[in-house]
């Protein structure tokens, strides 16, 4: 059994609230704006149609239902910890959608670990939105380490952050404008210093710490870079 740092591994509750039609509202709502919002940074970044994307706790599809707009069949792949939240999403967004022929079902994995070895092949973007925020940032090496074998080199992975300034004692609540959103070091939400960012990035990654870009509840941005030849 997975160790639980927040809601979203209480996996049961989860299949509750799937169950009672809240696929979209449990993973945070605001569906159609980050969704957006995801997209557009994506694209700014040098998304094309043809590069392999992977979701990295994609929960319900959020970013799932406009990247598999523009990406070009089959290049969109998704993991996440729930099972019921994957279901919901093809079922209750993909499918009505229209979307299930550029999205296969197979191309969603539900897994604790990271995982996405199983699908057989190798990325060029990926994001995980609003999942290290909801974890110790030690598991963002774990992350990291899991996808090295399934990066292409000079693939981009795009990881959201609360960043808890230096200057900050250690162990004060930290509010976050916009969004009035209160983060800590040791709990849910979490919140990470620069430092920690960086000590949390394995060999082979490059880490680059991007300017804020525009998220309606205060979250930055880190891009990391596969370089292989460094493991």
């Amino acid at each position: 059994m997975s160790a639980q740092y927040s809601h979203y591994d209480a996996l049961e509750n989860m299949k509750k609230a799937v169950a009672d039609g809240h696929h979209r509202a449990v993973i945070g709502g605001m569906w159609d704006e980050l969704g957006a919002l995801q997209k557009r940074f994506l694209l700014s970044q040098g998304l094309k149609p043809h590069h392999r994307f992977i979701d990295m706790g994609c929960g319900s599809l959020r970013a799932g239902v406009p990247l598999t707009e523009y990406l070009d069949p089959d290049r969109y792949y998704g993991v996440d910890i729930s099972a019921d939240l994957l279901e919901a999403g093809y079922e209750r967004e993909i499918v009505p959608a229209g979307l299930d022929a550029k999205l296969p079902r197979d191309h969603l994995a539900a897994n604790a670990d990271f995982d996405a070895t199983g699908f057989g092949v190798s990325f060029d973007y990926g994001i995980a939105q609003s999942v290290f925020t909801h974890m110790p940032i030690a598991r963002l090496t774990d992350c990291l380490r899991a996808l090295a074998p399934v990066f292409a080199e000079g693939g981009r992975f795009y990881v959201t952050f609360f960043e808890r300034p230096a200057e900050t004692p250690a162990d004060a609540p930290l509010p976050h404008e916009p969004g009035g959103v209160v983060t800590y070091p040791d709990r849910d939400p979490y919140d990470t210093t620069i430092a920690a960012l960086s000590a949390a990035t394995p060999q082979g990654w490059r880490l680059d710490v991007l300017n804020h870009w525009d998220h309606p509840r205060d979250q930055r941005m880190a891009l990391f870079v596969r370089e292989t030849g460094q493991d």
